[in-house]
């Protein structure tokens, strides 16, 4: 079956805005990325069934656009300075993180327009690189300050809750799986963390571990995390070392079965597709996009199903 899917990238002189491709999960191929929209900033892209959600910069302001998927804006916010680096949409929000303003902004979508809703000021270069809706909840990973914030939607979104990790840990990405486990990955640490709903409604820390071979730690910075769709595997990518590290998390805790080449420099996100037979990574110093057969019994990642040229890659998104 074929998909489309989207790359937002860093501006360069080869690459602005957000670039559309081809993708088939049947034999992997993917189509050399296209222009979709041109816009400065344009690093992330988030879909919903019916729009494309993308950051963009203009002089002195930075915000995100609301676009159908024709290309054409329907909707824009500028209510930040520097651009966000995460955009999440779930029903008919959209959730965005801001690195350097330390902000979370919550928008609805409604009649194609962006109305804000709520504004989450965590604190100038906090780092809050993620956001994550559990429940009623939104769970905020802020790198610079080590913790996650933790907001309650139904008490007008106040801080409710914390989960506090080691000075220098650098929490990045995490997610949650149906069953009440949390699990995230740490940039500056490189560790892989497990958490479990206790009776309280607080998260108990079960393990964690560091997973990157001692002679390629120095220099890496893990991105992103993707649960597999059955819920069986963990998949980390980590820049510097330029690795995919695969855990299974079947067991009482997390463990690593595999570590492979990402085939490219730097891979700054990736994701699984939907029939779980592929992952697809962005290689952003490498200029590439990459699809990588997965054996979905084992988990495991297998050989390299295609590559084509994009440039400065940092988002992906596949319908």
């Amino acid at each position: 079956m074929k998909h489309i899917g989207y790359v937002g990238t860093y501006d360069s002189k080869c690459s602005q805005g957000v670039y559309r491709f081809k993708f088939d999960d049947v034999t992997g191929k993917l189509t050399k990325p296209t222009s979709f929209y041109k816009t400065n900033g344009g690093k992330c892209v988030a879909l919903t069934d019916e729009f494309v959600v993308v950051t963009r910069e203009i002089p002195g302001k930075s915000g995100i656009a609301l676009l159908d998927k024709n290309g054409t804006v329907l909707s824009e916010a500028f209510m930040e300075r520097a651009s966000a680096c995460f955009i999440g949409c779930r029903d008919k929000f959209v959730y965005t993180a801001n690195y350097h303003d330390g902000v979370v902004m919550i928008y609805k979508i409604a009649n194609q327009k962006l109305q804000l809703v709520k504004k989450l000021v965590n604190g100038s270069e906090t780092g809050c690189h993620q956001v994550m809706c559990w429940r009623s909840d939104i769970f905020v990973p802020c790198l610079k300050l080590d913790c996650i914030n933790i907001y309650d939607m139904g008490k007008n979104f106040l801080l409710t809750d914390k989960i506090v990790f080691s000075p220098g840990t650098g929490p990045r990405h995490g997610v949650f799986t149906t069953d009440e486990r949390l699990y995230l990955v740490s940039e500056l640490s490189n560790e892989l963390f497990y958490y479990h709903l206790v009776q309280n409604n607080s998260w108990e820390l079960i393990s964690k571990m560091s997973f990157l071979p001692e002679q390629s730690a120095t220099g890496s910075a893990s991105a992103a995390l993707r649960l597999s769709g059955d819920g069986r595997f963990i998949y980390i990518s980590t820049r510097g070392s330029n690795l995919l590290s695969v855990f299974s998390i079947e067991g009482a805790t997390p463990k690593m079965i595999q570590q492979i080449s990402c085939g490219g420099d730097h891979p700054r996100d990736f994701l699984l597709s939907g029939n779980g037979e592929y992952l697809l990574v962005v290689n952003r110093l490498s200029n590439e996009l990459i699809s990588m057969k997965i054996n979905k019994t084992t988990g495991m990642i297998g050989a390299i199903a295609d590559r084509t040229e994009v440039h400065e890659g940092v988002g992906i998104a596949l319908e």
